[in-house]
């Protein structure tokens, strides 16, 4: 049965730090709700759960299943073919992606030129339609082509050089690099940014740096809180200002 309830949908989901942003921005705004992690194991229970709730986030490795089971989708859910925000009106499901706007927020003043993106999952084409959107030339390097997404498989990345080098991956959350050493080393020594999804895992950023002592390095800390007040936003009828995003950043440091 439907409540008045939040909560973001994946697996694993412990680690999420979801819950603690949604329910700050609850309490300072005297909205009565609650928002909580859902473990989901398998895709055949996903609407069953969503169904639980007035609206939930995706996270891994639901993004792009859960348009399958939605009953409208926003023009760049079309587009992309992934979702990470569902709002549920009383058993018709509407889908959303707020990651394009998280994810390019944080450089948006960074006149960035052309972009390398690493991996070709549900937050890649995020990443790809945000950088689309504002006229970056993009490369997407990805361990196995997708044909309904522009990928290569195996490139000789070293002849080329990105002012942004994008990680969307899981590896670091596994401790591994996306890419051979060897290659990222020599893309990191021409690159202004390195971005990671992730957030406190820090083995790309950190190699990055270490190759190049003057590369930016943006983690995803940032992006987990702008595609939230997104969300939040869908959820509630109100965007968060910049006094509550940061007193949602300083909670999750």
């Amino acid at each position: 049965m439907q409540n008045n309830n939040f909560g973001v949908i994946g697996n694993p989901i412990a680690h999420s730090k979801s819950p603690i942003i949604h329910n700050f921005w609850y309490e300072k705004l005297n909205i009565k709700a609650n928002y909580e992690k859902i473990l989901v194991t398998n895709t055949k229970d996903l609407k069953e759960n969503i169904l639980n709730y007035k609206g939930v986030n995706i996270t891994l490795p639901y993004k792009e299943d859960v348009i399958n089971i939605v009953n409208e989708q926003s023009q760049e859910v079309k587009i992309i073919k992934a979702a990470n925000t569902i709002i549920n009106d009383n058993g018709f499901l509407k889908a959303y992606n707020t990651d394009i706007f998280g994810f390019f927020e944080p450089i948006k003043n960074e006149n960035i030129k052309n972009a390398l993106i690493i991996g070709a999952g549900g937050a890649a084409r995020a990443v790809y339609y945000a950088l689309k959107e504002n006229n970056i030339n993009i490369k997407v390097i990805n361990r196995s082509k997708k044909e309904d997404f522009l990928c290569e498989v195996d490139t000789n990345l070293k002849e080329f050089e990105f002012d942004i080098l994008i990680n969307t991956t899981s590896a670091s959350l596994n401790n591994l690099l996306p890419l051979n050493e060897d290659v990222l080393k020599t893309l990191a020594k021409n690159a202004k940014i390195a971005y990671d999804l992730a957030y406190n895992h820090d083995i790309f950023l950190d190699f990055c740096k270490t190759h190049n002592k003057n590369i930016k390095t943006q983690d995803g800390l940032d992006m987990l809180v702008y595609q939230a007040a997104l969300a939040f936003k869908y959820f509630c009828g109100i965007y968060p200002n910049e006094d509550l995003i940061n007193g949602a950043k300083k909670l999750i440091i």
